[in-house]
């Protein structure tokens, strides 16, 4: 029987990838979780994983979680991940779902140390425990401000990262292809931008496409304050390509590929998780502007036309500008080759992309639903 050992086990894809292997597999699995102590690491592994549970419909599951995921007290940012392999089974497949999310540059020191150190620091756990397999969470977007066709393969070029935290996963992933040869496998999974589960919408880590509805909403905020009610009617300029496509793909179908790829025999190294259906930047933009009392923006090219509140929205889309202006399509050849054709299709039509972001914006305290009946604006382009 397999022995599994996580680190990310209650974050968003990391937990969910748990909630998987426990659908899916037998055995116990093991998760490495920060914690005053082994119970405090015990109940915020439990308490995570049964939220995430019941947020994506799966209750069931609840007894599976509390009987056979063990919580192993340790920090990725330590050597060796301040864990004792001699208080742990044999491992025979890690997992390396844990990262600093953070992009700014002001923390770069702590986003390096996280995503590069805490990634060498699992490698050295994984050798010391004698995994045979190594899965390594990424990110499609080492790909950087490159444009095109994006394929399955190396990242070899971390001057064309957007930001600190893609330039982190470069090099993580290049530590890790590195330690190829001390394990029989080695799996480099890139998600696109993970939204929430595709039937409930319920998710935990609300960055991405939540991370630009928030930004919405602050702008709202702003504007209501100083403006009065001149956004319901006049619209903000931003610098996007309209057409651009945006790759979103629910957090089940990432961890239901990611598995399959896991547990099958592929020689590949190299698997995006991302969604055969595209939207274009103006569909997603448009509803979340509207969703939160905004007009669809004015698409444009540079700043020369900005106002000042313009320039404020500006300062707030550093992170997702490379998203809206750098099309990209995806190669998902060595997935769809493991998980069958039609596995990476996830049809977002208007209806959901409000569904999601509604789902969001509800459970935000400073969120008040607009009235009145939400328009048709542009059909969705796969």
């Amino acid at each position: 029987m397999t022995t599994r050992l996580l680190t990310g086990a209650t974050g968003f894809v990391g937990g969910a990838v748990v909630l998987e292997l426990l659908d899916r597999t037998e055995g116990e699995i093991y998760a490495l979780v920060r914690g005053e102590d082994s119970a405090d690491a015990r109940r915020r592994l439990h308490e995570a994983l049964i939220g995430m549970a019941r947020g994506y419909g799966r209750a069931d599951l609840e007894t599976a979680i509390v009987t056979r995921t063990r919580a192993i007290r340790g920090d990725m940012a330590r050597p060796g991940c301040g864990v004792d392999p001699a208080k742990l089974p044999a491992v025979d497949e890690l997992w390396h779902a844990a990262a600093s999310l953070r992009f700014e540059e002001e923390y770069r020191e702590e986003i390096e140390a996280l995503n590069v150190g805490g990634t060498r620091n699992v490698l050295e756990l994984a050798r010391r425990t004698g995994a045979r397999t190594f899965n390594y969470v990424s990110t499609a977007y080492v790909a950087g401000s490159r444009r095109g066709d994006i394929a399955e393969g190396p990242a070899v070029d971390p001057s064309v990262a957007n930001n600190c935290y893609e330039e982190t996963k470069v090099h993580a992933e290049a530590l890790v292809s590195g330690a190829a040869d001390g394990f029989d496998r080695v799996r480099i999974m890139r998600p696109t931008i993970v939204i929430g589960h595709s039937l409930t919408r319920h998710g935990l880590n609300w960055s991405g496409m939540y991370g630009f509805a928030r930004q919405m909403m602050t702008i709202e905020k702003l504007a209501r304050r100083k403006l009065g009610t001149l956004l319901a009617h006049a619209r903000l300029n931003l610098i996007a390509d309209p057409h651009c496509p945006v790759n979103l793909v629910p957090v089940d179908i990432v961890a239901r590929n990611a598995v399959s790829i896991a547990l099958s025999d592929s020689e590949e190294t190299y698997f995006h998780l991302g969604n055969s259906a595209t939207v274009p930047v103006h569909v997603a933009l448009d509803r979340i502007m509207e969703l939160v009392g905004l007009r669809p923006p004015h698409y444009v090219t540079d700043p020369d036309c900005f106002t000042a509140l313009d320039e404020q929205l500006d300062k707030g889309m550093v992170f997702y500008g490379s998203y809206l202006k750098n099309p990209k399509r995806f190669d998902l050849t060595h997935t769809e080759a493991v998980c069958g054709t039609g596995s990476c299709h996830a049809p977002l039509d208007l209806d959901e992309v409000t569904e999601y972001v509604l789902y969001y914006l509800r459970r935000q305290r400073a969120y008040v639903e607009k009235s009145g009946p939400i328009r048709t604006l542009h059909p969705v382009v796969a």
